[in-house]
């Protein structure tokens, strides 16, 4: 049988294939100029996302104030709207169907006449027979004006008096836009679209009659939000005169 030796150079080399080096790999952290660094780029990503958090909440307010201020003054042009479409109407034009001189056969022509504006242009009035028993006398006038609450721009309704409207009249206004959500700053009326045409050989005329309305109002709260709304009304009740 052979022996093994037991010698250092045998021993070494045996014990060297399970041996460890003799000084341990030291692992190496982030110095001081790279965690400022780190820190720096994550600020900066933090900024950013706060940024467009921001940016898209304040888009989102920014539309649904819009969506609330076009709703305000498109539901204040819609009342003035319809409610001039009307204007001239008399129940009495049904016995008198192609009779030029309707108006005065039935004694309305101080009543039944073109839309009255005032010379400011941001104010207007007419007469016709609400409730249709042919009588103007006990109809309240139709009437849309511009004015102010506590130096707010409004536009106010004439809900009472038959008499001509006074533009600057205190009493009888009710206020169809809100002074605490809106602020009108332009109401104008303009009938620079109506026009004459001759109807017979006899001369007779008819006043067909077109009125602009336009609106401009903004926010209160943010009077960077402004909306324009505008409409032509065509008056459904002409005005005949009957030809010299």
């Amino acid at each position: 049988m052979y022996k093994l030796k037991t010698g250092s150079r045998h021993r070494g080399q045996k014990l060297g294939l399970f041996r460890f080096p003799d000084s341990p790999v030291r692992q190496r952290g982030l110095g001081l100029i790279e965690m400022l660094v780190s820190i720096a780029l994550s600020l900066m990503a933090v900024s950013v996302m706060v940024i467009l958090m921001a940016n898209t909440l304040g888009s989102g307010a920014t539309s649904i104030q819009m969506s609330r201020l076009s709703q305000e003054l498109r539901a204040s042009m819609q009342l003035m709207s319809r409610d001039l479409r009307r204007a001239n109407f008399h129940s009495g034009f049904l016995n008198c169907f192609g009779n030029v001189d309707c108006r005065a056969d039935l004694g309305i022509e101080a009543w039944v006449n073109t839309i009255n504006i005032n010379a400011s242009g941001n104010c207007f009035w007419y007469w016709l027979d609400r409730n249709g028993d042919a009588a103007l006398s006990d109809d309240a006038v139709g009437a849309f004006r511009f004015g102010t609450v506590n130096g707010v721009g409004v536009i106010q309704m004439r809900t009472d008096g038959n008499g001509g409207a006074n533009c600057d009249d205190g009493a009888g206004w009710e206020l169809i836009t809100d002074p605490q959500t809106v602020e009108i700053t332009s109401f104008t009326v303009s009938n620079a679209e109506s026009y004459t045409e001759t109807v017979s050989s006899d001369g007779d005329e008819q006043i067909v009659e077109k009125i602009r309305l336009n609106i401009i109002g903004r926010m209160v709260k943010d009077t960077s939000i402004q909306r324009e709304v505008q409409d032509l009304v065509l008056i459904r009740n002409d005005i005949q005169i009957a030809g010299t």
